[in-house]
C-alpha cells in the first residue's frame, strides 16, 4: 500500500479480496461486496507513513474480528454513537456517547433525501435559482434496506431509494470501528431533467459562521440570512469540506466530488445532482453517477487533525499493487497544518524536484522539514521555480509561514 500525502495514516482500507485469503499479521478485517459488485477486503489498524509504502502479505484463512456494532430493532450502537433510524433509513436520532449530546436538530432527519423542481432562468447545467431551497422535499422512498457487511472494522447498510418513477439511488452506510466518520457511497441511476439533489444534515451545531474549502486554505462563510449579501449566498462552493464547529465540537462534511453547498443556520445539504438540459441535453443521463460523501462528527475545534486530514484521506485513497517496494518519502514534516499539495519534477532543473506547501488552518506557524539522503540542495522559488533566496544549508529547513502561505521549494538529488 501506497500513501502519497503528506502525513501518517491509520484508516480503515479497502483491499481486492482474494478468495480464501487474509492479510497477515492478526489485523482485524472483512470481507464486502460494494456497489459494482466487487468484493473487498476491509482491513484495520495498518498505520502508512507519509509518502511511504507499508507491503503486506496474503496467508491462508478466514478474516478475523468480531463485530463491533450492536443492532437491535431500529437502533444501531457504535463506539462513537447511538443511531435511531427512521422509516426511510435517515438518523431521526444521532447522540454522540464521547460527549453524550444530540447531533440531530430540529427539522430533518440527518442524511434525509430532498429534491426539488429546479428550472434556471440562465446556464441550465451550472446554475441554481434562489428559489429552489422553498421547493426541496423529502419525496424518495425507500424500498429496500439490508446490512451487506458486519465485522470488526466496519458496519455496512445498503439502502435503495426510489427518487422518482424514472430514477433510483442505491448507498451503502458505513460505520466504522475506528473513526466517527459515517460515510455514504453513493450510485444514482439519474434520468431527470430540471430536478435538483440534496442530502441535507440538520444539526445541532449554531455558529454564525462555516468553514469551507478551497485550494490552499478555506473561506467562512455566514450561516444566516440578516442581509441581501447573506441571502444571495443559498448556494456556496465547497471543495472537500464544509465544517460547523464550536470551540470544542463541531461537524465536518466532506465530499470526494460534489462543491455545492446549502448553509442555511445549524442546516447543510450538499448537492448531489442536477438534471440541467444545455447544452448537453443528456450529459447528466450518460450511465451511473457515483459520489462519496461523509458525515464527521468531532470532538475539539475545527482543526488539521480533526477535519482537514479526514478530508484528504477520503479524497485520495491508499493504493494498492502486487510485489514489494520501499519508497523514499521526498520530504517529512513536523507540522500537523502544513501539507505538501504537489509533489512534481522541475521544469527548468535536471534531477530536481518541485515540492509546493501550504499552511491549511490559518495559523502563523513555523515547521521543521527533513529532506531524504539523496538530496543535495534545496532553495526557496516562486510559482515559477526561479529561486528567490539563497539556497538552504544542510537536509532539515526550517520555515515559517503565515496563514494559507504557499511555499514552493525546488530539490536537486544525486
Amino acid at each position: 500500500m501506497v500513501n502519497t500525502l503528506s502525513f501518517d495514516r491509520t484508516e480503515p482500507v479497502f483491499l481486492p479480496y482474494r478468495e480464501g485469503c487474509r492479510i497477515a499479521g492478526g489485523y482485524r478485517q472483512q470481507v464486502y461486496t460494494d456497489l459494482d459488485g466487487e468484493k473487498k477486503l476491509i482491513l484495520c489498524g495498518v498505520t502508512v507513513p507519509a509518502f511511504s509504502s507499508v507491503t503486506l502479505s496474503w496467508e491462508p484463512g478466514a478474516p478475523t474480528g468480531e463485530p463491533f456494532a450492536k443492532a437491535e430493532g431500529n437502533t444501531l450502537s457504535t463506539p462513537f454513537a447511538k443511531i435511531v433510524f427512521d422509516e426511510n433509513g435517515g438518523f431521526a436520532s444521532y447522540i454522540d456517547t464521547r460527549a453524550d449530546r444530540q447531533l440531530k436538530g430540529e427539522g430533518y432527519a440527518l442524511n434525509t433525501l430532498l429534491m426539488a423542481e429546479e428550472v434556471s432562468c440562465a446556464w441550465d447545467n451550472w446554475d441554481i435559482d434562489a428559489d429552489v431551497e422553498e421547493k426541496l422535499k423529502p419525496g424518495v422512498r425507500l424500498l429496500s434496506s439490508e446490512v451487506v457487511s458486519d465485522g470488526a472494522c466496519a458496519h455496512i447498510i445498503r439502502n435503495t431509494y426510489r427518487l422518482s418513477e424514472k430514477s433510483t439511488l442505491t448507498q451503502d452506510v458505513m460505520f466504522f470501528a475506528d473513526t466517527a466518520e459515517v460515510r455514504f457511497d453513493t450510485l444514482m441511476d439519474w434520468n431527470e431533467e430540471h430536478r435538483l439533489l440534496k442530502a441535507c444534515f440538520d444539526t445541532t451545531i449554531r455558529e454564525d459562521f462555516a468553514r469551507q474549502e478551497i485550494q490552499f486554505g478555506y473561506v467562512k462563510r455566514p450561516t444566516t440570512r440578516n442581509n441581501s449579501l447573506e441571502q444571495a449566498k443559498f448556494e456556496v462552493l465547497n471543495h472537500k469540506y464544509t465544517d460547523l464547529s464550536e470551540p470544542r465540537f463541531g461537524i465536518a462534511i466532506l465530499n470526494d466530488c460534489k462543491y455545492g453547498m446549502l448553509l442555511n443556520g445549524s442546516r447543510m445539504a450538499l448537492s448531489l445532482h442536477k438534471g440541467g438540459v444545455r447544452p448537453d441535453s443528456e450529459g447528466d443521463k450518460d450511465g451511473p453517477h457515483r459520489c462519496t460523501y461523509s458525515f464527521l462528527p468531532h470532538m475539539g475545534a475545527f482543526s488539521a487533525d480533526t477535519v482537514i486530514r479526514p478530508a484528504y484521506a477520503l479524497n485520495v485513497p491508499l493504493l494498492t499493487a502486487a510485489g514489494k517496494t520501499q519508497l523514499t518519502a521526498p520530504v517529512r514534516i513536523d507540522a500537523e497544518n502544513i501539507f505538501v499539495e504537489t509533489v512534481k519534477p522541475s521544469e527548468d532543473t535536471r534531477k530536481a524536484y518541485v515540492l509546493r506547501l501550504y499552511e491549511a488552518e490559518g495559523a502563523f506557524t513555523h515547521a521543521a522539514l527533513k529532506l531524504p539522503a539523496e538530496a543535495v540542495s534545496a532553495v526557496l522559488t516562486d510559482m515559477l521555480e526561479t529561486p528567490v533566496a539563497e539556497p538552504f544549508e544542510g537536509k532539515e529547513l526550517t520555515l515559517t509561514f503565515r496563514p494559507f502561505e504557499i511555499k514552493t521549494i525546488l530539490v536537486q538529488y544525486q
